[in-house]
């Protein structure tokens, strides 16, 4: 096979259009902090729907939205509002956040310290699978999160 044959088979098989890695790459990295935390939602809320034998498209009517937007949702690449998470808490009936503090809530707002999310699996899921699956999230600022098993 002559070299000009080898080529046109490799300008062929390349893509007309301009790889952006680079862009993503940088995109991912500059979301790391919410796409780790929609993973989290994503992957609880794939087992709810599992365990409750619920397509994407139903879960999709519950919601009314589209089921491109479940699609999204169930991937953890959506950046989800508390008016979508208050709705598929809603519609499925779990707790995906739950937020607490030590302090009173005028007292957080006026000096606003520590925000912690306590993320916790099924009690039958941990039935079946044992091991620690409550865990506090702790957002300081200018402090990446922290993680902690709760006992």
């Amino acid at each position: 096979m002559a070299v000009e044959d080898l080529d046109k088979k490799l300008d062929s098989l390349l893509s007309d259009k301009e790889v952006n890695w680079k862009e993503k790459a940088d995109w991912r990295a500059k979301n790391k902090g919410w796409l780790k935390h929609s993973r989290k939602i994503a992957i609880k809320i794939n087992s709810i729907l599992k365990e409750r034998k619920l397509t994407q498209k139903k879960l999709a009517e519950m919601l009314e939205v589209s089921p491109q937007q479940v699609s999204k949702i169930i991937k953890g690449r959506e950046n989800l509002t508390l008016e979508t998470i208050s709705k598929i808490e809603k519609v499925l009936s779990i707790e995906l956040i739950h937020i607490s503090s030590k302090e009173s809530v005028s007292d957080s707002l006026k000096n606003p310290k520590v925000i912690v999310f306590h993320f916790s699996v099924n009690p039958e899921i941990q039935a079946e699978r044992p091991g620690n699956y409550n865990w506090a999230f702790e957002y300081k600022k200018n402090i990446p999160f922290l993680a902690s098993p709760i006992n």
